[in-house]
């Protein structure tokens, strides 16, 4: 599907957005269109629909199932930068000698190579520039109303559609929700705590399973130590013997475990870790251009998120309440992509603000308690800002609820396909 990379010159250039359509199985119960929009930034919608999608036979059943690779990711004249700046960055922490400064000279150099290598596009890659693609979608498929399923960074742009298409939208759920009304501090922070309350659930675990090879270790104490042979540059990715693991690298590490979640490979790989004989410091590389493009689509947060840190001093203080609301993490990935973004010369086009929907379709937020990427609070806020939202709760652990449970696929398959609330404000863990 052809659509302008500029909205507002639609005479202007275009890119082709790739789209995917797994039609309904039952042709005369058709209900209408389900969209769904992937997260990341940088998750491909159509290789999910391609590998067989998540969505239960009843919704395969009853929707003809459409999603994207969205503007800038994969097929969809992916975001491309210099291969050498966007394999390494600068040290972005600030208790190893880490500067500012530097890190916004590199964020200049990336931006100025992603610009040569992307063109124009990498201007427009905000979630509402996503969500007039929709738009364009809905027209081009022939439907009156369409069908939202959002999850993770997809609720961006789904947020989008419901302030500008409200009208084009029968329903809309939304799984894993971001909070687009946080300025940068309150988003770094609540980051943090999302990422140091799903590591003490798994803490929790390790002290009362004995399946967890940490039982009867204090896991908190096991991470600082780690952590701070990192900062060292003592440790090494166990997978990886010959590359060093920074602390920010361990940190994501240990995050991404987080998702599933997946404990029990967790504390074996934490335990891996602390097993390994410490290695001597590595000379830092430098960063250099190598004048070949490579793929970097997580930077399309730089379109949605401002993060206004003013210098050193106040990139200090926003470390120190990163270690403050994350005393075990220290920090959370969230750190990293705020740093950097503070230094982008563009600013967003998309930045941060409550919803503002008027007349707009039922939706259904779905998010899991224990959320190590978007904090159960996000959801609770959006949820009260939000017109004619109401909240599940999955009351477990990780990231995604959809097919968490038959509870929570139960629960968003009914609203999705007859626009019912859930009976109830919760669901358990299996």
């Amino acid at each position: 599907m052809t659509v302008p990379i500029d909205w507002s010159d639609r005479n202007g250039s275009t890119i082709d957005i790739a789209v995917v359509r797994d039609r309904a199985d039952d042709a005369a119960g058709k209900i209408g269109t389900l969209v769904s929009l992937p997260g990341g930034p940088g998750s491909s919608g159509v290789d999910e629909i391609l590998r067989g999608g998540k969505f239960s036979p009843q919704l395969q059943a009853r929707f003809d199932i459409v999603s994207i690779d969205p503007r800038g990711v994969k097929r969809s004249h992916s975001v491309q930068c210099d291969s050498g700046l966007a394999a390494s960055h600068p040290n972005m922490v600030p208790d190893t000698g880490g500067r500012f400064d530097d890190i916004h000279s590199y964020t200049r150099d990336l931006a100025e190579s992603c610009r040569q290598y992307t063109g124009p596009l990498i201007d427009h890659l905000d979630a509402a520039s996503v969500a007039r693609d929709v738009e364009a979608l809905r027209s081009a498929l022939g439907e009156d109303q369409l069908t939202l399923y959002s999850r993770s960074y997809g609720t961006m742009p789904a947020q989008a559609y419901a302030e500008l298409f409200p009208k084009r939208l029968r329903a809309s759920l939304m799984d894993s929700v971001d909070d687009h009304s946080l300025d940068g501090r309150g988003f770094l922070a609540s980051e943090a705590r999302a990422g140091q309350d799903t590591f003490n659930e798994f803490a929790s675990w390790c002290t009362r399973d004995e399946q967890c090879v940490l039982h009867g270790v204090d896991t908190h104490r096991v991470y600082g130590k780690l952590f701070a042979s990192a900062e060292r540059g003592e440790l090494r990715d166990a997978e990886k013997p010959d590359t060093p693991l920074g602390p920010l690298e361990l940190s994501r590490k240990v995050t991404q475990r987080l998702y599933a979640p997946e404990w029990p490979r967790l504390a074996t790989e934490l335990r891996t870790l602390t097993e390994q004989p410490a290695g001597l410091p590595m000379p830092i590389a430098p960063i250099e251009r190598s004048g070949k493009p490579t793929t970097m689509p997580e930077i399309i947060l730089c379109s949605d998120w401002r993060f206004d840190i003013t210098d050193h001093n106040d990139w200090l203080g926003l470390w120190r309440e990163q270690n403050a609301n994350t005393p075990t993490l220290r920090a959370h990935f969230a750190w990293a992509a705020g740093t950097l973004c503070s230094g982008w010369p563009t600013p967003p086009q998309n930045p941060q603000h409550r919803p503002q929907i008027e007349d707009g379709p039922p939706i259904l937020i779905v998010n899991s308690l224990h959320d190590p990427a978007t904090p159960h609070e996000w959801a609770t806020q959006v949820a009260a800002r939000t017109p004619r939202a109401t909240l599940l709760t999955y009351t477990g652990w990780g990231h995604g609820v959809y097919n968490r449970t038959p509870c929570t696929t139960t629960a968003a398959d009914q609203f999705l396909t007859t626009l019912t609330l859930p009976s109830t404000p919760s669901c358990a863990p299996a």
